[in-house]
């Protein structure tokens, strides 16, 4: 059973310990530049405390943006795994249209597929889920150059439906990779990182007690950091704390090892 750092790989703790860092810098930069400064100017200290809200509410709207951009890419990314499981399911069924020896031949040909995408989402390298996936496109171009040989020797409308489902398959792989990008541009990182260092900055600058302690000043910076880290996670595809699994697939693949209808 897969740790929690199983699913965490070396960047993406490098990235929270490098926001955290920034973030915990400008809140220090900022107490430490607040110290420095005359401590009775009334009006300068009530502007600083408007400035501090306004930019501590658009730090957080951003956050909620940028976490619903990212939760839309991962449900994107469940319902392509949906549409592949009723493709294949759809493709097994369409093989009890063709006689023994090329049903034989096709259910092979689809539980190899089946096994290549479960393995597509179970696996956190990159170079090994391209591997995959073309391993896969191989398996389609066996499938169709079955289907399509049979279909050419004995032209009849029930296999069409097979050929269709043959078509299925394509699509909902394309359809998978289509949404198997990041939904955040790299601009909007950008801007969210600035907002987060300026809100940090403000909010040491407030700060005026020089004997204070400093673990409560690096609270914030640790919330936004997480925060950040988690819409970062949530937002890679194939890797991270939450990351689609695979169930529609494997329920498939069970539901077939149980009827008999597998190939082999």
């Amino acid at each position: 059973m897969p740790g929690l750092v199983d699913f965490v790989d070396s960047y993406s703790w490098a990235l929270l310990f490098g926001i955290f860092v920034v973030l915990s810098g400008s809140a220090l930069l900022g107490k430490f530049a607040g110290v420095r400064t005359k401590k009775d100017n009334a009006d300068v200290e009530d502007e600083l405390k408007i400035v501090l809200g306004a930019s501590l509410s658009l730090f957080g709207l951003l956050v909620g943006f940028m976490l619903s951009f990212s939760m839309s890419g991962y449900d994107a990314r469940m319902v392509a795994e949906e549409n592949e499981a009723i493709a294949i399911g759809n493709a097994f069924q369409r093989t009890t249209l063709l006689d023994e020896r090329h049903q034989n031949q096709a259910k092979v040909i689809l539980t190899d597929y089946l096994n290549l995408r479960i393995q597509f989402y179970e696996t956190l390298d990159e170079d090994k889920r391209e591997k995959i996936r073309f391993e896969s496109i191989t398996m389609q171009v066996h499938m169709w150059a079955l289907i399509s040989k049979i279909a050419i020797q004995n032209p009849n409308p029930v296999l069409t439906s097979a050929l269709n489902a043959c078509n299925d398959l394509y699509i909902a792989q394309q359809k998978t990779m289509s949404s198997w990008r990041h939904k955040i541009p790299q601009a909007a990182w950008v801007v969210l990182v600035v907002f987060g260092i300026f809100s940090n900055y403000l909010i040491g600058r407030t700060i005026r007690n020089r004997r204070g302690s400093q673990s409560l000043l690096l609270i914030i910076p640790a919330i936004s950091a997480l925060a950040m880290f988690m819409i970062a996670e949530i937002d890679v595809p194939g890797k991270g704390i939450v990351h689609v699994e695979p169930d529609n697939l494997k329920s498939i693949h069970l539901m077939l090892s149980t009827t008999g209808l597998a190939g082999r």
